[in-house]
C-alpha cells in the first residue's frame, strides 16, 4: 500500500481490491462506462484466478482511514506479460491523474515480477484513454474489428515495453 498525492488537496492509496469493495467498483463502472462490465465479471476477477489483479485507488483523508473508492484497475500476470483489462475513474474524480497512477502501478506490479510488455485494448472512440495510454509508453500495433460485442466497436491493441530487452 503507497500514498500517492495527486495534488494538494487529493491523496490516494492504491491497495489490493477486496470482495466488500465490489458495490463501489460496480457504481464506478456504470457510471464511468456507456458498456460497463457485468457484475459477475467484474467480481469474478476480484475472486480470480493466480494471474488475475484488481487494485482499487481509495481517497486518503487521513493515515488511519481511508476514503472511497475513486478508480481501480483489473489486470493479469501471465508469463511475462501484464494484461490491463479495465481501468475507471469515478467520473466526478477525473483529470487529477489517477487513471494514470493506477496504470503505473500495474506496470510497476508487472516489472517487479519479471514482466517484459504490456497490453490493453482500447475503444477507437476513447481519444481520452489513447492519449493516457501514449503519455505511457504505449503504441498501437493493431487492430480488433467488431471488438466489443456491445456496439461491434472497433478495439485498438496497444503494446509497451516495460523492460528494454
Amino acid at each position: 500500500m503507497s500514498l500517492i498525492t495527486l495534488n494538494h488537496n487529493l491523496q490516494i492509496v492504491i491497495k489490493s481490491a477486496e470482495p466488500a469493495d465490489l458495490d463501489e467498483i460496480v457504481a464506478i463502472e456504470n457510471r464511468a462506462y456507456a458498456f460497463p462490465w457485468a457484475r459477475s465479471l467484474l467480481s469474478a476477477e476480484i475472486n480470480g484466478k493466480e494471474f488475475s489483479y484488481v487494485y482499487v485507488a481509495r481517497l486518503q483523508h487521513n493515515s488511519s482511514v481511508p476514503g472511497k473508492i475513486i478508480g481501480y484497475n483489473y489486470f493479469w500476470l501471465v508469463s511475462d506479460e501484464v494484461h490491463i483489462l479495465n481501468v475507471a475513474v469515478d467520473p466526478d474524480y477525473r483529470g487529477y491523474g489517477c487513471g494514470k497512477r493506477l496504470v503505473q502501478f500495474a506496470l510497476n506490479f508487472g516489472r517487479e515480477r519479471g514482466a517484459k510488455s504490456a497490453f490493453l485494448e482500447v475503444r477507437a472512440s476513447n481519444d481520452a484513454a489513447q492519449q493516457l495510454y501514449r503519455h505511457l509508453g504505449f503504441h498501437r500495433i493493431g487492430l480488433r474489428k467488431h471488438y466489443y460485442g456491445d456496439n461491434k466497436e472497433d478495439a485498438y491493441v496497444m503494446k509497451k515495453h516495460i523492460v528494454e530487452e
